[in-house]
């Protein structure tokens, strides 16, 4: 199955988190998430941290069930210089939750396939 502009067929792996019990919610559907419990994702991740997968909903509550996909093609909004084509390189957090950049340091998560740095999107192989 080819989806969007993707080249070729393309797996995806998605499986249900929720948001943290506690403090601030404000993931938006497409956001880059961090695992920071059990089966529990927040957009908020360390800059310069692993991404864990992406938003495929849009959740402002706490203990709420949200699909996110971690396989498969995301694309993703980047800040900063953009991300290497390299077919090794992936990205990391920034600052701005739910945004990735390239890695500060190492090579980040997933590989990087496609940069549209008009529009500061890349797509990532997770």
């Amino acid at each position: 199955m080819a989806i969007g502009d993707f080249g070729g067929a393309i797996t995806e792996l998605v499986i249900t988190c929720r948001t943290p019990a506690e403090g601030e919610v404000a993931i938006e559907k497409g956001d880059a998430l961090a695992l920071v419990g059990p089966y529990t994702v927040t957009n908020a991740g360390t800059e310069d941290g692993p991404i864990f997968g992406e938003a495929l909903a849009e959740v402002d509550e706490n203990n709420a069930f949200l699909p996110v996909k971690v396989r498969g093609i995301s694309l993703f909004t980047y800040v900063g210089t953009a991300p290497t084509l390299d077919g090794e390189t992936g990205v990391t957090f920034s600052d701005t939750p739910g945004v990735v950049q390239a890695p500060v340091s190492g090579s980040g998560s997933g590989r990087v396939v496609d940069v549209r740095a008009a529009a500061s999107l890349v797509h990532v192989l997770l």
